[in-house]
């Protein structure tokens, strides 16, 4: 079977945007709009109320919420009514977190775990039970919700490249969201300690939504669409310096220059730490280029066990996002399926 289509969306952009992108992708053809949930952006479950009233078939929810910021009570709360909106096409995103933390005065504490007593929290809260639960990092005191909602399971979905959280997904989450993961060596990697979650869990392999989560600028113009690119890889290991474990996996050494830059935050410039990514270590994780060019680079990633491919798309100067969604959707995505076959069979 081929990869069902998803669409990440930031919350940087009006909503008019947002509800005119989640009209074109259902049009297109994309299963899934996963909308992030980012502090002091737009609001993510306002966005997603505009989606799923403005849509008939899309699967939508946060890409990605997190267990610090709204307690798992909020957020079962907020899914069930959104899915009670969208006549049951709720997802849930889950991640650990990090952005606008620290103006919050929030800490990313022993994340395996606040991942595990949110989904079991999570669970239970939708079936209708009163939940109990003194965790080590969440917990909560005979907490119900007062009203019954649509579906007592709305998928679970984790968004990492973390290894440990990639097991604990293979073990408790209806299906995972890697991220900016090329190399086919790499993807091998994740999917190895998803088995082991699995396992652990005496779960079949078919139960699991692998999916793969891309980001890629597609412009006629390779340049323009590669200094998008570049600049957004850098600006984005800049952000995440020291947690950088995921490199290793991609085979990525990154130049001493741009290390030297991400240990002194006074040095960031995104501009000038592009400039010194080589292009290889920029294509281990994100899409540049022409539609061809582009299929081609997917079409080397697509790993078979990839059952979702979500696009986070990026656009050049002057450029849309609505083009960019249109041309993976009708170009890039059908030729890198072709590609992939016709590789198979040789």
């Amino acid at each position: 079977m081929n990869p069902s289509l998803g669409l990440l969306l930031y919350s940087d952009g009006p909503l008019s945007e947002l509800v005119n992108l989640a009209r074109q992708s259902e049009t297109l053809g994309y299963e899934y709009l996963w909308y992030t949930d980012v502090r002091f952006a737009r609001e993510c479950y306002v966005g997603l109320s505009a989606v799923a009233a403005n849509t008939t078939k899309l699967k939508m929810g946060p890409g990605v919420t997190d267990p610090y910021s709204r307690h798992p009570a909020i957020t079962a709360a907020a899914m069930a009514t959104l899915d009670e909106l969208s006549n049951g096409r709720a997802v849930l995103g889950l991640g650990s977190g990090g952005a606008g933390f620290r103006e919050l005065g929030l800490e990313r504490t022993l994340p395996i775990a606040a991942m595990r007593e949110t989904v079991n929290m999570f669970k239970g809260l939708l079936r209708g039970e009163t939940v109990t639960s003194q965790g080590k990092v969440v917990s909560l005191d005979g907490g119900k919700l007062s009203f019954k909602p649509v579906r007592d399971h709305i998928p679970v979905y984790f968004a990492t490249h973390g290894p440990q959280m990639t097991k604990l997904a293979g073990e408790i989450a209806d299906g995972v969201l890697i991220a900016n993961t090329l190399q086919p060596a790499a993807f091998n990697f994740y999917v190895g300690k998803l088995m082991e979650g699995l396992a652990k869990a005496g779960r079949a392999p078919e139960t699991l939504d692998i999916g793969l989560r891309v980001e890629a600028c597609i412009d006629e113009d390779d340049e323009k669409a590669f200094t998008v690119m570049s600049r957004r890889v850098a600006s984005r290991l800049l952000s995440q310096y020291p947690h950088w474990d995921y490199l290793d996996e991609l085979g990525v050494t990154l130049p001493e220059e741009f290390v030297a830059m991400a240990q002194d935050r006074s040095l960031h410039d995104t501009a000038k730490a592009a400039k010194l990514l080589p292009p290889e270590v920029v294509e281990s994780m994100v899409l540049a280029g022409n539609p061809k060019r582009v299929a081609e680079q997917l079409a080397r990633a697509l790993h078979p066990r990839v059952t979702q491919l979500t696009l986070r798309p990026h656009a050049v100067p002057g450029g849309t996002m609505a083009s960019v969604v249109a041309a993976f959707a009708e170009q890039v995505y059908p030729s890198a399926l072709q590609m992939r076959a016709a590789a198979e069979a040789a």
